[in-house]
């Protein structure tokens, strides 16, 4: 009752406000009606779900009546939001933008320039005329400088890294983006650190950097959830729709859709973001051959075909409708809106678009055997692909050479401020000791060296590790890129050939096409063991050692428990390198003839047991080589996974590996 009540009154305000200044606005004339269209006109669109633009308009009549022109520019820029924002028709508004620009120029009001700009390059944005949002918000970022106004500053400098990102500048969007999380930092600004957090998530999903991105994501969740702020929430979880998808993770993806959609309910215009959200729904049902669900959701866009199939929405539609019909094996059907889609993509500058249009007809093509158009859009779609990735893996190294750096600047800092914390500890003790004579002194002060040095030696230990891991966690990061690129890339363009030269009956180049393409396989599944994805961790290990039996002369016997489930993703991985590496070397290394693998679960840990009769080695020997790269490598990946390893090995008495792994 508390709730409905305080609700009734703030309506009642709202309405009471709007009609006392409609009142006065009949009752007055010239600059004093002016006035009162400003504040009535401010207001509606502040305070209320602006779903009127009448009195915007009638404010920008009068101010230019009245040669206003700091008025006039204010509230234009309010049409241009609310056809943008409220009516989804981003075309009225730069329409809106466009016929104003001239008259814009003429106001020195900064701050209203500012919005005006702003709102200017959202409308080329919704369009998808990127370069052309980015001169503009350029432009209000220049206007809000000249006023001081940092909270534009700040939100041109925000929208303008978003776009960057969506074009493939991921350089200069990350300096942009930065900058405006500073900006809404120092002003305290929640709800923008909130859209800062989400958009420099978008950037790191772009380059692969799923796990760091999530970390900014979650944080921005807590908070949006704590704020109550639906609009964050539907695209936060949206995005991390998108980075599920990336990683193909189907359920995944569509729980954080349905999520989007409840948050979507609960905004003031769900219309605008309904045909995305709903497209890429039937698009990830679509995939799933999950048809009948599909065609549910195609159902309710086209229940209201004027609001969520035409004009702007015509776009996820027609996006979603063409994997729908791959699906469902109509690839004629498919073609016919995949090459709609293409041209739109094309409109626009938004590469992930264009590349995943362009891989779309190659796919469709190729099934429905036209292989001369399949490999055409192949080779479009590896064009875009390749001049990404090679910026991709350029920010990839720096990313990780800037954290290693900065690693070594905190520790350069530490040690210095211990050599001055230890200097100035020498000259107390040094006056103590001519002072008082006192012996205990020194001993004290031999302690404080001593546990300064046991701390310092930590510490170095500490970063050294977390360098070490962190350069491990982005080899894999770059193995399984490199993988897939084989796969995604070399591998269908040799799938290509092989077809071509069957077809011109050459024996010799059939089986060297087909030699290729296998060892080309062989090669990536080295770099990344796909099986983890296909069979799961316990029958991927299964695999290996199948495998290694079947190609050595060690005879290996294996008990192996289903542990999938207590097992996440990452500590999935770390857990088949380390059996991978302890095998590999096995092979090599051990001259064996039988070895034995055990995985066992008990209520809070997993037992990986491997056993061989081989010729054993010193373990100190061993780990202070310094070729032994591969068993350092294996000690950083236990401690990744949090993993207890001990190694047991004599001269011609076999080796033992033993990992303790806990289970949440």
């Amino acid at each position: 009752m508390a709730f409905v009540s305080i609700f009734s009154s703030a309506q009642e305000t709202t309405e009471g406000t709007i009609k006392e200044l409609s009142t006065l606005i009949n009752e007055s004339e010239g600059g004093a009606k002016l006035q009162w269209l400003d504040s009535l006109s401010s207001f509606i669109a502040a305070e209320t779900k602006f779903e009127s633009d009448s009195i915007a308009n009638a404010t920008v009549d009068l101010a230019l009546t009245l040669d206003s022109l700091e008025i006039a520019t204010w509230h234009t820029s309010l049409l241009i939001y609310y056809q943008n924002n409220r009516k989804g028709n981003a075309a009225e508004g730069r329409k809106i933008f466009d016929s104003f620009l001239k008259k814009a120029s003429g106001t020195r009001d900064h701050k209203a320039l500012a919005k005006f700009f702003i709102e200017g390059g959202d409308s080329y944005y919704f369009l998808r005329q990127y370069p052309d949002a980015i001169t503009y918000y350029s432009k209000a970022e220049n206007e809000a400088k000249k006023g001081n106004h940092k909270r534009y500053e700040g939100i041109a400098k925000l929208y303008k890294g978003g776009t960057l990102s969506f074009m493939g500048a991921f350089a200069e969007a990350s300096i942009v983006l930065q900058d405006a999380a500073r900006i809404f930092h120092e002003e305290k600004d929640t709800f923008n650190i909130m859209s800062a957090q989400n958009t420099l998530s978008i950037l790191y999903s772009q380059n692969s950097f799923f796990k760091e991105a999530k970390k900014e994501r979650d944080v921005a969740i807590d908070l949006a959830v704590a704020k109550g702020s639906n609009g964050h929430l539907l695209s936060m979880y949206y995005n991390a729709a998108t980075d599920a998808r990336k990683k193909g993770n189907r359920d995944e993806e569509i729980d954080n859709l349905k999520k989007a959609i409840s948050a979507n309910a609960k905004v003031e215009s769900p219309d605008v973001y309904i045909p995305n959200l709903y497209g890429s729904l039937i698009i990830a049902y679509s995939k799933m051959d999950s048809i009948s669900l599909a065609k549910i959701w195609i159902d309710k866009l086209e229940a209201h075909p004027d609001k969520y199939t035409e004009g702007q929405a015509r776009i996820p539609y027609i996006k979603s409708l063409k994997h729908y019909y791959f699906a469902k094996n109509n690839y004629k059907t498919a073609l016919q809106y995949g090459e709609e889609h293409l041209i739109n993509a094309l409109e626009g500058s938004q590469y992930e678009d264009i590349q995943n249009a362009q891989k779309f007809l190659a796919t469709t093509y190729d099934h429905l055997g036209n292989e001369r158009l399949a490999y055409r859009h192949f080779k479009a779609y590896y064009a875009i692909k390749d001049s990404i990735n090679d910026v991709q893996k350029i920010h990839a190294l720096s990313y990780y050479q800037t954290l290693y750096e900065t690693e070594k600047r905190d520790a350069k800092i530490l040690a210095q401020r211990s050599d001055i914390e230890l200097l100035d500890a020498k000259n107390e003790i040094r006056g103590q000791w001519m002072l008082f004579g006192g012996l205990g002194l020194a001993a004290i002060f031999g302690l404080i060296i001593l546990i300064r040095s046991k701390n310092a030696a930590h510490q170095r230990r500490l970063l050294q590790e977390r360098f070490s891991q962190d350069l491990i966690l982005a080899q894999e990061e770059e193995r399984k890129r490199v993988a897939r690129e084989l796969h995604d890339s070399v591998g269908q363009k040799l799938m290509l050939l092989t077809k071509k030269t069957r077809e011109k009956d050459d024996a010799d180049m059939t089986s060297l096409a087909n030699g290729t393409l296998g060892e080309l396989r062989s090669i990536a599944r080295g770099l990344h063991p796909s099986t983890l994805d296909k069979l799961g961790f316990t029958g991927a290990v299964e695999a290996m050692i199948n495998e290694l039996d079947s190609h050595s002369n060690i005879f290996f016997t294996h008990e192996i428990e289903n542990i999938d489930e207590d097992l996440s993703r990452e500590s999935a991985l770390h857990l088949y390198r380390i059996i991978q590496e302890v095998l590999t070397n096995m092979v090599k290394h051990s001259k064996a003839k039988s070895a034995s693998i055990v995985l066992e679960r008990d209520v809070n840990s997993i037992k990986t047991a491997i056993k061989d009769n081989g010729q054993g080695f010193v373990l100190a020997e061993k780990i202070n080589q310094a070729t032994s790269l591969g068993m350092k490598t294996l000690m950083e990946r236990a401690k990744i996974i949090k993993s207890k390893i001990s190694i047991t090995s004599n001269k011609n008495k076999g080796t033992e590996v033993v990992l303790i792994t806990p289970v949440a």
